[in-house]
């Protein structure tokens, strides 16, 4: 598949991938990300859990963040990752499967495998932006909620996507490009109507910035060069214009430097007692 080597496009089927080595690299390295770690901790420390509960990460890639939970139900608890994806989840149990309270399973979140009112706390974090009907997958984390639980989402808006790079018109287009990619581009600011469509109470919402400082951390977390290669074979005319572009951003990283971001939405909510 054309797409399968682009990580806008990529996550939608991960195990179909023909270079699942660059997306499990990528999501590897955001893990490093200072920015990252941000809204990571906000995003877990709003679902409220204790020891004891039963925790879900739905969309849960290489497993961080189940265990991240793990360690904050333990003893006594479970952390549950949930992903379609059999390499990604692979990879997660042979990092996670010896700690303690952690499990993982291959299951279409649009359909959890978990009974009504049975979970304390659920997450989705940049999962969305790539499913089919994030609606439905929003209601069947709350179908699982027990009630009292949270239920936190983690998303970005890709209108809010940003490369300081010279050439506004060619900037332009590559980020348009690169949007492109996602079913759900601004699902972010989404977020918080969309939760509250489905009757939770208590709803709050914030944001924070996923910044990648250099040329070479942007490429990693956002294909800049994949996109540029994606503009020039869309437009050969632009194909001068495009090189031009790439040689303006490597002068700029030789000397003051590159710098890429976008902005995370965060929304949550409880479900009603």
């Amino acid at each position: 598949m054309e797409h399968s080597r682009y990580l806008a496009t990529a996550f939608r089927d991960v195990d179909k991938n023909r270079d699942i080595e660059k997306l499990i690299a990528c999501l590897r390295f955001m893990e490093e990300l200072p920015s990252f770690h941000a809204y990571k901790e906000m995003s877990r420390e709003q679902l409220r859990l204790k020891q004891g509960d039963t925790a879900v990460d739905i969309g849960c890639g290489l497993g961080f963040d189940v265990a991240g939970m793990a360690r904050v139900v333990s003893p006594g608890g479970r952390s549950i990752g949930i992903d379609i994806s059999e390499a990604l989840l692979s990879v997660a149990r042979s990092t996670f499967s010896g700690q303690e309270g952690v499990s993982f399973a291959q299951a279409d979140i649009h359909n959890l495998p978990f009974s009504m009112n049975s979970v304390d706390g659920i997450r989705v974090d940049r999962t969305l932006q790539h499913v089919e009907e994030p609606q439905r997958v929003i209601s069947e984390m709350v179908r699982v909620l027990k009630p009292g639980g949270w239920l936190v989402c983690a998303e970005p808006d890709w209108a809010a996507f940003v490369i300081d790079a010279e050439g506004c018109e060619m900037t332009d287009t590559v980020i348009q490009t690169w949007k492109s990619g996602f079913r759900n581009s601004q699902v972010g600011r989404q977020l918080l109507r969309r939760i509250r469509a489905e009757g939770l109470v208590n709803t709050w919402a914030d944001g924070t910035i996923l910044l990648a400082d250099g040329m070479a951390a942007a490429d990693i977390v956002y294909d800049i060069y994949a996109t540029a290669e994606k503009v020039r074979a869309a437009n050969s005319e632009k194909a001068d214009a495009i090189e031009a572009w790439l040689h303006n951003l490597q002068e700029r990283e030789d000397h003051e430097g590159v710098m890429a971001c976008v902005t995370i939405f965060l929304a949550g909510g409880q479900k009603r007692r």
